[in-house]
């Protein structure tokens, strides 16, 4: 029993890490050509995966392996950092080249652990030490989020939302797309403060994009059945002078309880939002859905 739970245990460290290097892959070529959005999005994304892991210390990861997780956390988000704003933070383009071979060996090699290929600045490693998501509002501008919710008793767990795109065909006339979140009870009652996103100024043909984390208040595991997460596009529509309600989406209880980490792909419904998801139209008989991966964190 114990040879198979120790079989079954590196199985899924060599799943992470191809996953991870995967995704690696995808940011350093969209770097490589110049994909500017692209690659911060990915690099921030999977920081945010690194951190998550090192967080919750999923794989029982020694010191000396948490810390090779969090000089990973620090480069991506310095080297989205150098892509957004075209800077110089110790990292580059040759760093995460350097990088790559990182990826093919953490999390399953682990005598010897491989080592860094550069040295960082301590600054860069101890902010990403911090209980933050890498992905966070310091790195945004409006909007009403909050940051992640402090755990306070054991076993409970904390739930992040990593809202990635809305399809819509019509997806680049939006003017200041934003998305209300919000979660309510069995009885279409709110159950913690509505958190709207940042708008975004960023789409390609048939999706509008976001890439930004929304921390909900409200442990999952003190949320009863019927508890519902709600999630609605809105925009500005100059000729009335107001924010518009677009379209609408939800996830249920059981699709995001006791769930490590979980990518979803939601339905989008006609507008008028209806908390009670009795009356539900889908938007558009094309496959556009809207784009989630989910982040669970237990205390």
């Amino acid at each position: 029993l114990l040879d198979s739970a120790n079989r079954n245990r590196l199985m899924e460290r060599e799943d992470q890490r191809a996953s991870w290097a995967r995704e690696f892959k995808v940011a350093l070529e969209s770097d490589t050509w110049g994909q500017i959005e692209e690659a911060r999005e990915a690099y921030l994304l999977l920081a945010s995966k690194i951190k998550n892991i090192h967080d919750q210390n999923t794989f029982q990861c020694s010191v000396t392996e948490k810390a090779l997780l969090l000089k990973m956390a620090s480069a991506l988000t310095l080297r989205a950092r150098e892509v957004k704003d075209d800077s110089d933070c110790g990292v580059g383009k040759g760093g995460m080249q350097q990088m790559a071979a990182l990826f093919n060996k953490i999390l399953v090699q682990v005598q010897p652990l491989p080592l860094f290929p550069f040295t960082l600045p301590n600054t860069a490693i101890n902010a990403v030490a911090e209980p933050l998501s890498v992905v966070d509002t310091s790195e945004i501008e409006g909007g009403s989020l909050l940051p992640p919710l402090t755990l306070q008793h054991q076993g409970e767990q904390a739930l992040s939302i990593h809202i990635e795109k809305w399809g819509f065909k019509d997806a680049t006339v939006f003017i200041d797309p934003f998305v209300s979140v919000t979660v309510v009870d069995s009885h279409s009652q709110l159950i913690e403060s509505q958190q709207d996103t940042p708008s975004s100024n960023r789409s390609k043909p048939n999706y509008v994009i976001f890439g930004t984390m929304v921390h909900l208040q409200t442990p999952v595991s003190t949320m009863r059945p019927g508890t519902c997460i709600i999630l609605e596009l809105k925009h500005f529509k100059p000729k009335k002078k107001k924010v518009s309600t677009k379209a609408w989406a939800f996830m249920e209880l059981e699709e995001f309880r006791n769930k490590h980490q979980t990518k979803l792909m939601l339905e989008i419904y006609q507008k008028p939002t209806d908390l009670k998801r009795k009356k539900l139209n889908l938007l558009s008989v094309k496959p556009l859905y809207l784009h989630v991966e989910l982040h669970t964190r237990v205390s």
